[in-house]
């Protein structure tokens, strides 16, 4: 019953951190990053600032939730340290998940500090959001082993898996690309909003336009190979796991809907809200291509849970 609830407490972290990435996207959306200036952790040189305007409620209230997302890590961690015995690799998925999320918070302080915000176009902060962006599908992808781990899923064996490997990690590496280019085509649409579909498709064509808006375009590019891609990988390790058809089913609804879904951002001219669902849809569509895989990857002579909690 305790590792149940350890179980459910793991998902219950993931579903969090899925909305604080939610709210970090607003930040970068509605240009609430400048709001507590170049300072940090404080805001505006306050703890808690006085008469703030409404970018500053924003960006301190991301501050705070992201703060009760490493809590909630950091009781992950102590929570399997007194559940599971040394090694156990529930115990390194939430090790794995607190080294990331500190490095998650810190590529937000940097971004802060260096003034990588508001309206800032220059690549160093494309750059940034592409790192930022690719720690954060690593920290959800550590949480939701944690979790699936606990929740009965076996440790995961790498021998003698022929092709495999190399599909599944060309999956990964694909969703990640495309992730990577997806932030730099929300930058693009945050700080050159354009007012027709015309006029953005001619500002993504011209060789006078800045250069977040010349490289918007691969982002739809990859986002129509890669999920080509899924759809095949998923098709083919579902016949190895015959146990993993749930997590087919999920890969395969999520890639539909999310390519619709990007159509729609598209042609919508990326307003917030939508940008918000395409990037939900994204992390669930990674969430379940690692489920997918690990199902695919787990030791049939993998013990399952332990028994007995170990000594803190």
């Amino acid at each position: 019953m305790k590792l149940e609830r350890f179980a459910m407490y793991a998902w219950g972290v993931l579903g969090y951190n899925l909305l604080v990435i939610l709210w970090g996207a607003y930040v970068r959306a509605t240009g609430s990053g400048a709001g507590c200036g170049s300072h940090w952790p404080l805001c505006n040189g306050e703890v808690v600032p006085r008469a703030p305007q409404v970018e500053t409620m924003i960006e301190l209230t991301h501050r705070l939730t992201s703060g009760v997302a490493l809590l909630l890590v950091i009781g992950l961690v102590v929570w399997a340290v007194r559940a599971y015995p040394s090694g156990h690799r529930v115990r390194g998925g939430a090790y794995a998940s607190l080294a990331l999320i500190i490095v998650e918070a810190l590529l937000g302080a940097g971004l802060v500090l260096f003034e990588l915000v508001a309206d800032n176009d220059s690549m160093m902060r494309a750059y940034s959001m592409v790192a930022h962006l690719i720690n954060t599908f690593l920290l959800v992808g550590a949480i939701t082993l944690t979790a699936w781990w606990a929740s009965g899923g076996k440790g995961l064996t790498l021998r003698n898996r022929g092709t495999l490997l190399p599909l599944i990690f060309g999956g990964l590496g694909a969703l990640l690309l495309t992730g990577g280019s997806g932030a730099i085509a929300a930058l693009g649409d945050t700080l050159f909003p354009a007012t027709t579909f015309a006029e953005g498709l001619a500002a993504d064509m011209s060789a006078a336009s800045h250069v977040l808006l010349r490289l918007r375009v691969l982002h739809p590019l990859f986002a129509i190979l890669t999920g080509g891609y899924l759809l095949m990988m998923a098709r083919l390790l579902v016949r190895q796991q015959d146990s993993s058809v749930i997590a087919y089913n999920a890969v395969t609804i999520l890639v539909i809907v999310q390519l619709t879904a990007g159509g729609f951002n598209l042609f919508l001219l990326a307003p917030v809200w939508m940008q918000l669902v395409h990037l939900l849809l994204a992390d669930l569509l990674w969430v379940a291509v690692i489920v997918l895989s690990a199902s695919v990857l787990q030791n049939p002579r993998s013990r399952v849970t332990t028994t007995q909690p170990a000594r803190a």
